[in-house]
Parts: C-alpha cells; sequence; structure tokens
C-alpha cells in the first residue's frame, strides 16, 4: 500500500437533502492506524451507512490526517463514504498546517469538530480559532504513560490543556478514569461539558457460532481440538511497552510449562518484534504452541475460538478489547492498572497487579481456564445494552454534538 500522502484539495460540501438536513462532522486523527478510536470510526461510518436513513439529519463525515500519510485503514474509511484530508502536523509545519486547517474549516462548514489529539486537539482548536464549528469536542484516548516527557513536548501539552479547557465545549473521556488523569474531571463550575464517551462497536460478528469458530482456528494453526487458547490482541510494538506482549509471551511460556494442552495467539502489529520473538520461541521449542500471526482482520472469530483473553498492559484509557472478549463470552485477565469500567458483565474480567510476575499470572489463567465456561449469549447481550454497543456509542455522538439531544437531556 502507498504511503505517499495525496494533496489536500479544497472540500466542496454535497447540496443540501431536500428531505433531511445535513450536519457535517470533522473528525480529526494523526493516522488511520488498527486502534480503538480508528476502529471505533468504522463502527460509527458503517451504523450511518446502515441506519443513518432513520435519523431526522443526514451526518455526513470527513476525517483530518494530521500525520499526513495514509494507513492501513484509509481505503475502508473512504469506501464507507468519509472524505480524508492530509495535513501534516509538527512543529516544523506549524504555518502551513495552520493555513490549510483554517482553510479546510472554511471550506467544509462544519457543524462539529471531533478531534481525538489528547491535549494536542486543544492545539488545533487554538490554530482554527476564529473558524471553528460550534460543537468542539476534544476526545482524550491515550493515558500519560505513552506521552514523551520531553521538555518541548511538556511545555506544548501545557499549552494544549489550556486551550483544551478554553476552546472546547466538550472534553470527552474514553473512561472517567482518564478525565481525572487528564485534569478534566466534570466540574460543576467549568463551562464546558466534561464526560466518559466510550467507543462502541458492532456486536453482530460475536453472535456468530462459537463451535464452528474454534474448531476453525484450531484447524488452521494445526492445534489439537482439546486444545486450550490464551489470545492476545495488542501490538507488539507499542510507545513504553504499553501493550506489554512480552509479559504475555511469558504467561503463555509458564502456562504451557504447567499444562501442555494449552497454546497462545497473539494477533498484532509489529514486525520487527513479531521475527525477534519468534526466533526466540524456535529456539526454546515453542514456535508450535505459541504463534504470531501479525495483524488479523477477525478478532470477534479468534475471540469466540480463544479460552481467556490476557491482557496485561501497562496502562489503558479504557481497555475495548477487553469488552470486545466479553461480548465473545471470552474471560479476560488484565492488569489491574486497567480502567475497571472496561468491566461490562460481572465476573467475566479478573484484575491481577503486574507485580506478581508471569507465574502467577499462569496459575490465575489456568485457574479460569478450568472453570466452568461462560454463557456466551448472555454476556454478549449484557454488553448489548451498556453503553458500549454501537447503536448506545452512535446516539451519544449524535447528543454531544448536538445534532439530536437524547430524551432525559
Amino acid at each position: 500500500m502507498s504511503t505517499a500522502a495525496p494533496r489536500a484539495h479544497p472540500v466542496a460540501p454535497p447540496a443540501p437533502s431536500k428531505a433531511r438536513p445535513v450536519r457535517r462532522v470533522l473528525h480529526v486523527f494523526h493516522s488511520l492506524g488498527v486502534g480503538g478510536a480508528e476502529i471505533w470510526l468504522i463502527a460509527l461510518l458503517e451504523w450511518l451507512a446502515q441506519h443513518g436513513q432513520s435519523l431526522p439529519i443526514e451526518v455526513q463525515v470527513d476525517v483530518c490526517l494530521t500525520g499526513g500519510e495514509r494507513a492501513i485503514l484509509d481505503d475502508r474509511v473512504e469506501a464507507l463514504g468519509a472524505k480524508l484530508h492530509y495535513l501534516r502536523y509538527g512543529r516544523r509545519q506549524l504555518v502551513k498546517f495552520r493555513r490549510d486547517f483554517r482553510h479546510l474549516l472554511s471550506a467544509g462548514r462544519y457543524d462539529a469538530i471531533h478531534d481525538h489529539a489528547d491535549y494536542a486537539g486543544g492545539i488545533h482548536l487554538l490554530l482554527g480559532l476564529g473558524r471553528l464549528p460550534v460543537a468542539r469536542v476534544v476526545h482524550v484516548h491515550n493515558p500519560f504513560v505513552t506521552f514523551d516527557n520531553a521538555l518541548s513536548k511538556r511545555f506544548a501539552r501545557a499549552i494544549g490543556r489550556v486551550a483544551v479547557k478554553r476552546l472546547a465545549t466538550t472534553v470527552a473521556g474514553t473512561s472517567m478514569r482518564m478525565l481525572h488523569d487528564y485534569d478534566l474531571a466534570p466540574d460543576p463550575s467549568a463551562t464546558q461539558e466534561r464526560t466518559a464517551l466510550h467507543c462502541g462497536f458492532d456486536l453482530t460478528p460475536y453472535a456468530s457460532d462459537a463451535s464452528e469458530a474454534r474448531a476453525s482456528i484450531r484447524t488452521e494453526f494445526e492445534w489439537p481440538p482439546s486444545s486450550r487458547i490464551l489470545l492476545f490482541v495488542g501490538r507488539l510494538e507499542s510507545h513504553f511497552n504499553q501493550k506489554n506482549p512480552r509479559f504475555a509471551v511469558d504467561i503463555a511460556r509458564a502456562s504451557i510449562a504447567m499444562d501442555g494442552s494449552v497454546k497462545a495467539l497473539f494477533v498484532g502489529a509489529g514486525d520487527e518484534a513479531r521475527a525477534q520473538i519468534e526466533r526466540e520461541l524456535a529456539e526454546q521449542g515453542l514456535a508450535d504452541a505459541i504463534r504470531l500471526s501479525g495483524v488479523r482482520f477477525d478478532v470477534p472469530q479468534l475471540m469466540l475460538a480463544s479460552d481467556l483473553l490476557l491482557f496485561p498492559s501497562v496502562a489503558e484509557g479504557l481497555g475495548m478489547v477487553a469488552v470486545e472478549a466479553q461480548a465473545a463470552g471470552l474471560r479476560v485477565l488484565a492488569s489491574d492498572s486497567t480502567p475497571r469500567e472496561c468491566a461490562v458483565v460481572p465476573g467475566m474480567v479478573t484484575f491481577v497487579s503486574l507485580e506478581e510476575g508471569p507465574q502467577r499470572w499462569a496459575e490465575r489463567a489456568l485457574a479460569l481456564l478450568a472453570s466452568p465456561s461462560p454463557d456466551r449469549n448472555a454476556s454478549r447481550s449484557a454488553v448489548g445494552r451498556s453503553p458500549f454497543s454501537i447503536d448506545s456509542s452512535a446516539m451519544a455522538l449524535m447528543d454531544v454534538y448536538g445534532f439530536i439531544p437524547c430524551p432525559d437531556t
């Protein structure tokens, strides 16, 4: 896939529908890699394609990509009808970015902007001052452990935080804990709304036949039908080791040493780390028992096929993968640094300190594998009734943008 960035072009808003008023939203991301917020955007676009006609308004979506380059999900987002605009943002490109960004805002005539760049979203709003739409949402997703602590970065975050407080009409967090961590907790004296806005997803893929998924995946990896699979879903290379994949490999290794029926499947980007880990596993004779499959887009099927999700993250904004696992009826063994808001179904998420070490985690994993299997249908239904369903999430967004106020607001 080419990574060359198309030239920015003027936005020509489509003619308004005669039947329904048009509302235009600009989402701002660094890039469309495989992340929770980016997958949420796709779910929203799919929801609008399927259910948009039932709304009293027509919602049109553009996306501004401040990394300036194409990424793995660009084609998919474009296929769902969103227009992508590549405006590189950085210290050396501030003058050009400001000019192009202001042009985009003016030409696009947006009703809402939804910026997913944490504190940097405040700087984006500052650079667009005078051209900003009425609804201005800054969404904080990433825990502080992922931030660069260089002096220039800390200074930029300080400016961004002030700008977020002054210019955003709504500050949304992936969890309430994130809002507190960002010093943006709900405050009666604040002039802006501050709320937890969870990334929703479509539960339809999680209603597939689990027996068929289990048989298919075990056949694919040439594992016995009786194999019990530990699943890890996350980047193998991430800022400050956020997803902690090496710790998960150690858990899998210890579990297999205690029970030979256990297998492990790792899903996520990071070719260099993947190659290194695979070499080590081959030397240890574990290349068949622990498999690294790279990026896959059938994660719901993998969750239906697995027996336990390993989620030993160093830090999380929420932990959407853990919520998705619950929708599949898959138990989760998570680090205690994960926000408790990810536990949607009672008894499905077990929190453990990373200080307990891989051996203790492996013992916990085997105990969970030995317990009765959860009711998959009941788990999926519980997630469907939560704010994490795409129906609830999409309508919450319509409310935040001021497009369709919820009945109780």
